[in-house]
């Protein structure tokens, strides 16, 4: 995850006291890998979405059938 930084010529006079001839970094206050990923295009968030819910009540239609075959005598 690139953090900003702020270039030495932008720092105020006062910053430059502080923190000497350097540029400033951000460091990240949070776990990259907590950070969620949202796709940009929810339409195709949502579609995939619901063809897994599709894909899924399939699977257990498909299971409860077979589940159905092997009970009987």
């Amino acid at each position: 995850m690139d953090l900003p930084k702020i270039k030495k010529e932008n720092l105020t006079q006062q910053l430059r006291e502080v923190v000497g001839d350097t540029d400033i970094e951000f460091e990240s206050i949070v776990d990259p890998s907590d950070v969620v990923s949202i796709p940009p295009h929810m339409k195709d968030f949502y579609q995939d979405r619901l063809t897994t819910a599709q894909r899924l009540v399939e699977s257990r239609k498909r299971q409860e059938e077979l589940r159905k075959k092997v009970r009987r005598p």
